[in-house]
């Protein structure tokens, strides 16, 4: 569980290194980043951005370097725009570099905005190519806001959180600190809430290239897709109290999800997958071994783990297959990811 390394061409910045380089893996999937602030969301015109950009802070106007680079060219993507919600985070970032390779032009909002650690940890083209946006997704108008910029085709919602205290910095793959008083209900329940009914009002699936059908093609349900958990498909209750407050809020997700597509309102998978890992971290090898031999035991309620890239490929392809829906365990993620 780590920050991928890469190198971000467009724009050379210091090099900065992040404090938390100790190895931990998920027992569930969804800790990329609760999404707990109130900052800005909207992005202005390039004109405005660099009026109010304060000189002398190298970051931030590498960021509105980016932006400029985007301002010109994205309106040239392939397949229109896809908004990944938490894609500062360990799943999130590698979702967000999936859709890229896969011709989207994305759009993250988190609660950190720009992605964590040294731009040029991420893989080649990836830091300087997402818009990176942050938000509060709390807030009903924050996700709304930028879907209604118009153009966006999809939504992908990977925001989460493990643990409710600073120790989730350890759980999660990116450090993330969820915000004081942060709770399973908002961080899961209510922004994918939000994040489901913006998308049904305001994408349109067919922006992209080839869009503008009729008839039935025009009427195409949204594809939305939430990263849920295996353990949400348990049917007692967890041995303790802050995992089946986590699993609520999971199940409460996928439950009104399945009443949007059911209604046509969307078409929305929600991925279930149990440990999340990073094949490049010897560290996590002990518990992948044991999730592996467990299910392989025929263990009840042991799945088989996944790969953080697994995860994101099958994600990404659940977007664009036009048939993905319902819950979606680890053999289902293995082939769309083989898919994409």
């Amino acid at each position: 569980v780590h920050s991928y390394p890469c190198e971000a061409r467009a724009v050379s910045l210091p090099p900065r290194t992040n404090p938390r380089t100790r190895t931990l893996t998920h027992t569930t999937s969804t800790m990329a980043v609760a999404a707990l602030a109130n900052p800005r969301v909207a992005r202005p015109a390039l004109s405005e951005r660099v009026a109010k950009r304060a000189m002398g802070a190298p970051r931030q106007l590498a960021l509105m370097v980016n932006n400029a680079v985007r301002d010109q060219s994205s309106s040239s993507g392939t397949k229109g725009k896809l908004l990944v919600l938490g894609g500062t985070g360990f799943i999130g970032s590698k979702i967000c570099e999936r859709a890229l390779s896969s011709g989207y032009d994305v759009v993250s909002i988190s609660r950190r905005g720009d992605p964590p650690g040294d731009p040029h940890r991420y893989p080649d083209g990836v830091w300087n190519r997402v818009d990176w946006r942050k938000g509060d997704c709390v807030q009903p108008d924050t996700i709304a806001t930028v879907l209604g910029e118009g153009g966006f085709v999809a939504c992908i919602h990977a925001v989460g959180m493990l643990l409710a205290s600073d120790v989730n910095a350890l759980a999660s793959g990116s450090g993330s600190k969820p915000s004081p008083g942060a709770t399973y209900d908002d961080v899961t329940r209510v922004t994918a809430f939000h994040a489901a009914d913006a998308a049904a009002r305001l994408c349109e699936p067919n922006a992209g290239p080839g869009g503008g059908a009729t008839g039935e093609a025009a009427r195409a349900p949204v594809p939305f897709v939430f990263v849920s958990a295996a353990e949400a498909r348990w049917t007692f209750e967890a041995p303790v109290a802050w995992l089946e407050d986590y699993l609520v809020a999971k199940r409460a997700v996928e439950a009104r999800l399945r009443e949007m597509t059911e209604e046509g309102a969307v078409r929305a998978a929600c991925l279930r997958p149990s440990l999340v890992y990073s094949l490049d971290k010897p560290a996590a090898v002990p518990a992948v071994v044991a999730f592996y031999v467990g299910n392989s035991l025929g263990l009840p309620f042991v799945d088989r783990p996944v790969t953080v890239d697994t995860l994101a490929s099958a994600a990404v392809r659940c977007v664009e297959d036009g048939r993905s829906t319902g819950a979606l365990d680890y053999r289902e993620m293995e082939r769309l990811a083989r898919e994409l």
